[in-house]
């Protein structure tokens, strides 16, 4: 009996499994070993929702101390509060807000969208 051969030179594989059996176990084998990698590569502590998000963005701040955009951009500016840029967002930090919320004295944050000047 004679052994077929390719082209070049190998004997042809015999699959002992149908293809799509075959396609079906390859890709949950790499599901797994995805799931793993991901699994071992990913910190879960660095993962918050985003109540416990150590960030705020540019919103959020304004809502805090109840002033415009253009405030936190000047307190910004002038490196009252470090924020930082991904993409299009600006994010500042959480502790950094809550420490600067303590210092600034209530008389000068603006309160219902109107100043909160003392009137005589």
């Amino acid at each position: 009996m004679e052994q077929e051969v390719n082209a070049n030179g190998t004997p042809p594989f015999l699959l002992i499994q149908k293809p799509q059996e075959l396609i079906r176990l390859f890709e949950g084998l790499i599901d797994k070993k995805i799931r793993e990698v991901v699994t071992v590569n990913t910190p879960t502590d660095h993962f918050h929702t985003n109540e416990d998000s150590p960030f705020l963005s540019s919103k959020e701040v304004q809502k805090i101390f109840k002033v415009s955009r253009q405030t936190i951009n000047d307190w910004r500016k002038s490196e009252l509060l470090q924020s930082f840029k991904i993409k299009s967002r600006r994010f500042f930090f959480r502790e950094q807000v809550a420490q600067l919320l303590k210092q600034l004295p209530v008389k000068s944050r603006v309160q219902d969208g109107s100043s909160t000047k003392a009137t005589d």
